[in-house]
């Protein structure tokens, strides 16, 4: 299909809640957020004067019905390495997609989508950009956008291999109803990660590691001590550069999955005023379930 290339600029959306799932408003086909990408592919924050640098981004449409998809690449052309989307409010723009594609960018290369706020839609949009990018391996998300990719890798007959999921909503829904269910479902061939802050209200750390040892696929976590659903943490002025590095974490992840470190820990340290990555550590309730003597299904890769 031919690539309509575009710039797009749209006004912030104050107080759009990250996971506000009984929307059903449609956002295919527009961005959303605080910030915009102007045609050099650097951000700027909409109510500021400050020009934050990014990596390139390049905006193309993708037919779907009588509307279409909009996309972003970041990254080297060709198949990328992650397919990607945003939660159910604020959109491609919202900081805590785009800063996670900036950081996985610098890595790999990464394609982010537009969908709706309808978790039923967004996963139909997944199949349409697969088809078109004619890559299923790796499928990612945050939020809503990580339970529509994980729907998305066991529908229909994907070669899903690897689940790149920020702040997974474990729970909620007017009742906050569990969604491990559809975790427990991936199946066995599936590597996933994790990235989850220490006071998301919707995932509450215990909780997930506890589906995380009955879940059947293998998993990994990158927890991100303090930070929000929306991963965010007091530290306000290091907060881009944490998301950058998540992103950052979730490339070198995705590249090299060593089944003997599964935990990475994220935190401010307060008093050097800055950020301290414990890098991966191992884990040892997974490492027992797995067994001593099970061959790792991922050959660790060099690292350019």
């Amino acid at each position: 299909m031919a690539l309509q290339r575009q710039t797009r600029s749209k006004k912030s959306q104050a107080n759009i809640a990250e996971d506000r799932e009984d929307t059903h408003h449609s956002v295919l086909g527009g961005l959303k957020g605080g910030y915009r990408v102007d045609g050099t592919g650097s951000a700027q924050l909409e109510d500021s004067s400050a020009t934050l640098t990014t990596s390139s981004v390049e905006q193309y449409n993708i037919p779907f019905n009588d509307k279409s998809i909009v996309c972003e690449r970041r990254g080297e052309a060709g198949r990328p390495a992650l397919i990607f989307t945003h939660g159910a409010g604020g959109g491609l723009a919202n900081p805590a997609t785009s800063e996670f594609a900036n950081g996985f960018a610098e890595k790999a290369s990464i394609v982010s989508f537009q969908g709706t706020m309808n978790l039923q839609s967004r996963i139909k949009t997944f199949h349409a950009v697969m088809l078109h990018e004619k890559f299923d391996t790796a499928l990612g998300g945050r939020s809503m956008g990580a339970r529509a990719a994980a729907t998305a890798a066991i529908e229909e007959n994907h070669s899903t291999k690897a689940l790149v999921m920020v702040s997974f909503p474990l729970v909620g829904g007017k009742n906050k109803e569990s969604r491990e269910q559809t975790l427990l479902d991936l199946p066995k061939d599936v590597d996933v990660l994790f990235v989850s802050g220490s006071k998301d209200a919707q995932c509450d750390l215990t909780d997930l590691n506890d589906v995380m040892s009955k879940m059947d696929a293998r998993s990994w976590l990158i927890c991100v001590e303090e930070a929000d659903h929306s991963m965010s943490w007091k530290a306000k002025s290091s907060v881009q550069e944490m998301r950058r590095l998540t992103g950052r974490l979730g490339a070198e992840w995705l590249c090299d999955r060593d089944v003997n470190t599964r935990r990475c820990t994220i935190s401010w340290n307060e008093e050097a005023a800055e950020i301290h990555c414990s890098g991966w550590v191992p884990d040892a309730e997974a490492f027992k379930k797995d067994g001593e003597d099970i061959e790792p299904r991922r050959k660790k890769q060099k690292r350019k």
